[in-house]
């Protein structure tokens, strides 16, 4: 009621000091008129008339400007007034109660304030009443703060599970083990935020800024993220399992042992990110910009690289096993002690920049480059993937092909293969044209 009441009396006073200065404007433009006419017996120059009709436009300017000031002051005052209560509800009212009592009134204010933000506070002349504001541990579940001026806020430990915060502002804001399960977070911004530890799980983050944010050690499991700003943002050791992060920007980013498995980074823009020990077993990749990527013992075990860009990437004992990496630009990239097993490097861009291990860089060469080799004896290609090769013509005495994928490859007139093993070979499904 005395809300109700302080912003009816608002509203009145507003409206009569508006009329008051209107009805001053009027008076001065008419005094000023019937000066100009009096110093000029009643016949104004072309020039004069001119002159006064500016210095018109300059006193209502002036007028207006002031009135805004007054308004921004009174704006001011009644944020301070609400972050006042605000204050106050958060704590406890009454040192000398029982410890029963206590948390009965905390409760109650915690609903009060919750009624409160929800009925009072979302609306455009209240909306920076938040700013800097202290929401520390306070039960905020379900609350609506969209388009909410939240700057700089305290609400570490708070728990706004199934909040509404779609383009509200938090930029720096403190949200340190905050609980954001489930909460609605498009387009908002987040900008510098400190998220460490926090909870978004299943959160819809759709183009919010988090640029520079901290989600370090943050649970994102099935958190959406497609189209949100992450430059420069920390997600060190955060859980983005099932997330999905499809057209991220994601520039100089840090998910150094992060969980990224199952995880959507598809047409993400994520050059010089780290990578560094991360999990993107199963991950979708495809068309991603990884260039300049720090992805060392990085797990990317049956992961999507399709078309993936890893001009000058970091891969160096990275796990590649059963990894997708069809027309992947891998040009300059460091692969050395990188497992390879059973991935098809047909149509991968590689040059003499590349650092690929031996055993490998021979794989490519026979999948890609018309002038094969003919000599292959003592070849290792336990694990490799030759599906479609063509190895006719080519000397294969004491060639490893324990567990390696040859079929559709081409065989014939090859030197070197006992009996037993062209069966075999055969039966995993290779072809001899020489039968």
């Amino acid at each position: 009621m005395i809300i109700a009441n302080r912003k009816n009396n608002n509203h009145n006073d507003e409206a009569i000091v508006r009329l008051i200065s209107l009805v001053k404007q009027i008076a001065l433009v008419g005094l000023g008129f019937i000066v100009m006419l009096l110093l000029t017996n009643g016949q104004p120059s072309f020039p004069i008339i001119i002159l006064s009709f500016f210095v018109a436009i300059l006193v209502i300017n002036w007028n207006k400007k002031r009135l805004l000031n007054k308004s921004n002051q009174s704006l001011l005052h009644t944020s301070s007034d609400y972050n006042f209560m605000l204050d106050n509800l958060l704590e406890n009212t009454n040192g000398n109660h029982t410890k029963n009592n206590q948390s009965q009134e905390l409760d109650i204010n915690k609903n009060t304030l919750k009624n409160f933000l929800n009925k009072e506070m979302i609306n455009q002349d209240l909306n920076k009443s938040l700013i800097l504001a202290n929401l520390t541990n306070a039960e905020l579940v379900g609350v609506n703060f969209s388009n909410v001026y939240l700057n700089g806020a305290n609400l570490s430990g708070a728990n706004l599970s199934g909040a509404n915060l779609s383009y509200a502002n938090l930029s720096d804001a403190n949200l340190c083990g905050t609980k954001l399960a489930i909460a609605q977070l498009v387009s908002a911004n987040l900008s510098s935020v400190k998220l460490i530890g926090a909870d978004l799980s299943n959160a819809n983050l759709q183009h919010a800024n988090l640029s520079a944010a901290n989600l370090s050690n943050a649970q994102l499991v099935g958190v959406n993220l497609s189209s949100a700003n992450l430059s420069d943002a920390r997600f060190i050791d955060a859980n983005l399992t099932n997330a999905n992060l499809s057209g991220v920007y994601l520039w100089n980013g840090n998910l150094n042992h992060a969980q990224l498995v199952d995880t959507d980074l598809s047409n993400a823009y994520m050059n010089s990110a780290k990578l560094n020990q991360a999990n993107l077993s199963c991950a979708v990749l495809k068309n991603a910009q990884l260039s300049s990527a720090k992805m060392r013992n990085a797990n990317l075990k049956n992961a999507n690289l399709n078309g993936t860009q890893l001009v000058g990437a970091r891969l160096d004992h990275a796990n590649l096993e059963g990894a997708n990496l069809e027309n992947a630009n891998l040009e300059g990239a460091n692969l050395n002690g990188a497992n390879l097993r059973g991935v098809n490097l047909k149509s991968v861009k590689i040059n003499e920049a590349t650092k690929l291990d031996y055993k490998w860089r021979l794989i490519w060469e026979i999948l890609n480059l018309k002038n094969k080799r003919t000599d292959l004896r003592n070849a290792d290609f336990e694990d490799a993937n030759l599906q479609g090769a063509d190895l006719r013509n080519t000397d294969l005495s004491n060639v490893k092909f324990t567990r390696a994928k040859v079929d559709h490859a081409l065989f014939g007139s090859n030197q070197g293969l006992s009996v037993e093993m062209r069966l075999e070979l055969k039966l995993r499904g290779a072809v001899f044209e020489d039968e």
